[in-house]
């Protein structure tokens, strides 16, 4: 195989690989965005059932007062009752009680509804908290592994890095010219493979006397189309890649 394809196949291999690892770089913000999704989550829902239980409470407050009150009233209209003197007034005085008294009722069962679900709330944060924790080790752990993952990424990158500019220093000035250019203006692949007949860059069958000089490797040859830099791919290529 000509030694200059050989050394521009191996580059476009770590390029791409470069390229793929940027890629995967430019990823990791959403994927620990996307691991703390469930925390902001679980956090907005235990701060909406605290809210709930603040809110309750003070409305109990407000109904403990209010019940304070009608126990009140209710004894200083007993405390009346001696000063009532015809039937009539002691009757309506009767009724008046009667009526504070189912007031006072009504207050009371208000406020063990609000007990029972001021109990129900406080199971739900203590529920929400402890999801919450859950999903802080799952965050924890998530968040581990991706910068476990991102430095070991940016280990390789450091190596292929040093690898591909070692193999474009053994590239002549006109070769590294093209493959630059071409790799600039063609999405990052300026080598590519032919298939089946056709360029893999561009997808486009080429002519059959083009196809036969690709399978001797032995010169650079590029696509009538797209212009990316041919070779024709061989088991000893397979081998060296895998």
């Amino acid at each position: 195989m000509n030694e200059q394809l050989a050394v521009l196949i191996h580059l476009q291999e770590l390029d791409t690989q470069l390229d793929a690892n940027a890629e995967k770089n430019r990823h990791v913000p959403l994927l620990l965005e996307a691991a703390t999704k469930p925390v902001e989550d679980a956090t907005a829902e235990l701060a909406k059932a605290k809210g709930e239980l603040d809110a309750l409470n003070r409305d109990r407050r407000d109904k403990e007062q209010d019940l304070k009150e009608r126990e009140e009233r209710i004894e200083k209209l007993k405390g009346r009752s001696g000063e009532i003197k015809s039937n009539k007034e002691y009757q309506a005085h009767l009724f008046e009680i009667e009526l504070a008294q189912q007031e006072k009722g009504t207050v009371e069962e208000r406020l063990i509804e609000m007990m029972d679900r001021a109990e129900a709330l406080q199971r739900t944060i203590k529920e929400r908290e402890d999801a919450l924790a859950a999903r802080k080790r799952d965050y924890g752990q998530e968040s581990a592994r991706i910068e476990a993952e991102q430095r070991a990424m940016e280990a390789e990158t450091e190596r292929l890095s040093a690898d591909a500019k070692a193999l474009a220093a053994q590239l002549s000035p006109p070769n590294r010219q093209t493959y630059d250019h071409l790799k600039a203006t063609r999405k990052g692949l300026a080598v590519v493979p032919l298939r089946n007949g056709a360029c893999q860059g561009c997808r486009l069958a080429l002519p059959p006397q083009l196809i036969a000089d690709l399978r001797k490797n032995d010169k650079l040859l590029t696509c009538t189309y797209c212009h990316r830099i041919l070779f024709w791919p061989t088991p000893e290529l397979a081998s060296q890649k895998a």
